[in-house]
């Protein structure tokens, strides 16, 4: 049952050496282990509480701090881009491009990113387009809006500049818009507005709340101010200007006034100049004496000796009233020559001085000096009534 000759080599003077010098061996190894362990542990030790000791006065200090977190799964899970371009594509299939120093998601699947001074570029046409900065913004993936905050700066290709502290860019209408207060300012004059609406691919804008607009003596002809409390409107293909709420328009030393005011401009002997004018809605005309009053104006315009289109005459109807020093004149239609601050008035003339009334076919009143007279038609006379006392006077 036994091997003999495998137990005598197990028992046998070489089996026992080589047997005890492999314990040996180990024995040493566990040795050199524990003179290892007796050295480094008390010198761990001493290193550990002279750091106990240094690191309270340290902290007194604020010579020294350490904060290590560990990133949550959410933070790792949101998007996060260096040096990125960002392209969209408008409604007029334009691709508008904005670069940013970095891209962070708001939150993990948001598709809300936030941009590190971003810089845009938004065309508004084949040969124009708007340059945009600002040191924050956000894109918003799902609805294709991008906000921008704080110091925004607009420039318009031709050197025209704007500044806002808030504006929005909807690619999917191709809409730019803004509800703070707006400075443009250019080569044209300057515009302030309590906000705008940009339509980039109709190339219209709107700027909305009070609105002032002052322009350079070399725009329009010459130096206009406008004024409105609603809108102010701009049709660049059109090359109209519409301004709605209590609308002043002062040029030439007169002020026009109306609910709605309307200006068409042309190019002409390189200039852009005012060809057709309109006002409708408690329309008044003010040389800073005299004024008249009516329900609808329209300007007409000739051309100077220096080629500009200066008003000729302005055509008034509906509801015409005249008030100057010499009394008050009412009738249905007005023409009004600025130049000589002559009024004609026909049509239902009545003339009203000191409590009298004079009725004609036709009456003429003069802005400038005040004076009044009433005329027959061929077929009528003057007629009025005259209170006794006045009719001396």
């Amino acid at each position: 049952m036994f091997d003999l000759k495998q137990l005598d080599n197990l028992f046998n003077d070489d089996s026992l050496k080589k047997q005890i010098s492999a314990n040996e061996a180990v024995l040493q190894k566990q040795r050199k282990r524990i003179r290892i362990i007796k050295i480094c542990f008390p010198a761990i030790a001493a290193a550990l509480i002279g750091i106990l000791a240094v690191l309270p006065n340290l902290q007194e200090r604020d010579e020294f701090s350490i904060q290590i977190s560990k990133p949550t799964r959410q933070e790792l899970e949101k998007l996060h881009m260096e040096n990125t371009v960002l392209y969209v594509t408008d409604k007029a299939n334009r691709v508008n491009s904005f670069t940013a120093e970095n891209i962070d998601e708001t939150a993990p699947g948001s598709q809300l990113v936030k941009f590190k001074n971003p810089v845009g570029k938004i065309p508004t046409s084949d040969t124009e387009w708007l340059d945009i900065t600002a040191p924050t913004g956000f894109y918003n993936q799902k609805t294709k809006l991008i906000s921008l905050n704080e110091d925004v700066n607009i420039k318009h290709n031709s050197g025209t500049v704007g500044k806002t502290s808030e504006m929005f860019y909807d690619s999917n209408k191709s809409l730019a818009y803004g509800s703070k207060p707006t400075i443009i300012e250019g080569d044209s004059g300057t515009i302030n507005a309590q906000g705008f609406k940009y339509y980039t691919n109709k190339e219209h804008i709107i700027f909305t709340g009070k609105t002032e607009i002052h322009t350079s003596p070399t725009s329009f002809g010459e130096k206009t101010d406008i004024y409105a409390d609603k809108t102010v409107e701009y049709f660049k293909t059109e090359q109209k200007l519409i301004a709605k709420g209590n609308a002043i328009v002062k040029r030439s030393g007169m002020n026009i006034n109306g609910e709605i005011i309307t200006a068409v401009f042309i190019k002409q002997n390189d200039k852009t100049q005012i060809n057709d004018f309109t006002a409708q809605e408690n329309v008044s005309v003010d040389n800073n004496k005299n004024k008249v009053y009516s329900d609808y104006l329209k300007a007409f315009f000739k051309l100077s000796e220096k080629k500009e289109n200066v008003i000729d005459r302005i055509e008034m109807t509906g509801n015409v009233k005249t008030k100057t020093a010499d009394g008050e004149v009412y009738a249905d239609k007005a023409i009004y020559y600025p130049n000589t601050g002559k009024v004609e008035l026909f049509e239902n003339v009545v003339i009203v001085k000191d409590g009298n009334r004079m009725q004609g076919t036709k009456a003429e009143t003069n802005l400038n000096t005040g004076a009044s007279k009433i005329f027959a038609g061929k077929k009528n006379r003057v007629s009025g009534v005259f209170y006794e006392g006045s009719i001396e006077k």
